[in-house]
């Protein structure tokens, strides 16, 4: 990987404008690793769509990557760069003074600065953008307050562009957006984009996923099958924030399958390979409304009686047993709490 170009700015919402600050050469490592880490395949990204290709961030980009292109991969001349970058960090700033205010008195935007860098992977480009931790300390001798880089250094937000050339025009792939909070002002107000997927599509299709690589278990291990498909269900209808690798290990990681064939580690490793055919986000918000057809579960008893469950829950399978009987047919348990439904069948004495 080549950094063509990177810019570090300070952002603080008592200024006028951010802070460009020069980078020394020590400081490489830390940028380095801000731009790995937003680069890498991380298992919170989401995907997004450029809204309109005039906006203040996109059009620099596209000015940015032209300039450099220029200029042969090697930037001698910095002014178009810089002055891109400063907008791109201006805009920033103006986001998060907007979105400081409507949040006041309730939470306050996390300080720190914004890394920007134009890289080349092989032939590939990509535009990073990454918002990163700054902490405020005190100088031991003076006791003045400063503002710097602690040694873990963290990315809060972060965006990758990706870039080409087709005919003399710039084109953008999706990008991919880290965010480590609920706050929109990121993709809304700063980037000016919209998610590729939304919480309906992506709840949707992780079930879908979940079904194709399980559906395998439904002849060969149906308890297995439905304990495994059922808890899965229950965390899609839960309402909350879902990291996919996370869901997939609180599924798999600690389950003890009541066949031996069902190999647990196998399960794992075709689950987490699915994201990679981008037919869902690896972090999105549950919509339990987009598989609320999917609580009810039916078995066949015979021909002629289905048996309904209503609810998708944990060890389900607790209130179902098999009972045979001397005369070799096998019946059904289910465990009654229904007064009524009790009175209507007669008591087995055997």
């Amino acid at each position: 990987m080549q950094v063509l170009y990177s810019s570090l700015h300070n952002l603080d919402l008592n200024q006028d404008e951010p802070v460009r600050k020069d980078i020394p050469s020590d400081f490489g490592s830390f940028m380095q690793s801000y731009i790995e880490f937003a680069t890498s395949s991380n298992d919170t990204t989401r995907e997004y769509t450029v809204r309109d290709k005039n906006r203040t961030v996109v059009s620099c980009l596209s000015d940015l990557f032209c300039d450099v292109l220029k200029q042969g991969d090697i930037v001698t001349d910095p002014v178009v760069p810089d002055s891109m970058s400063d907008s791109i960090a201006l805009k920033l700033l103006d986001a998060e003074k907007s979105a400081q205010e409507r949040v006041q008195g309730m939470s306050t935007i996390q300080k720190g600065s914004i890394v920007q860098a134009l890289i080349k992977d092989d032939d590939t480009y990509s535009y990073v953008i990454a918002k990163v931790e700054h902490k405020e300390w005190f100088e031991g001798e003076t006791l003045q307050k400063n503002f710097g880089f602690p040694n873990e250094n963290k990315v809060w937000k972060s965006a990758v562009i990706g870039l080409s050339i087709v005919a003399d025009a710039v084109m953008l792939s999706p990008i991919r957006c880290y965010i480590n909070t609920q706050a929109k002002y990121w993709t809304e107000s700063f980037l000016e984009v919209d998610e590729a997927k939304n919480d309906t599509t992506n709840t949707l299709a992780v079930m879908k996923a979940i079904d194709k690589v399980l559906g395998p278990l439904r002849n060969t291990a149906p308890i297995d099958y439905y304990n495994l498909r059922n808890s899965a269900i229950h965390e899609l209808q839960t309402e909350q924030t879902l990291n996919y690798p996370g869901f997939v290990g609180g599924l798999l990681d600690c389950y003890c399958p009541t066949e031996e064939s069902v190999d647990t580690a196998t399960l794992k490793e075709k689950l987490l390979e699915l994201p990679t055919e981008g037919k869902f986000d690896t972090q999105f918000h549950t919509d339990p409304k987009a598989i609320k057809n999917l609580k009810k579960v039916k078995i066949s008893v015979s021909p002629t009686i289905d048996v309904l469950i209503r609810e998708a829950q944990n060890n389900w399978e607790e209130s179902f047993r098999i009972h045979e009987k001397s005369d070799g047919k096998s019946y059904l348990m289910i465990r009654c709490e229904d007064e009524k439904t009790l009175r209507m069948f007669p008591k087995d004495k055997d």
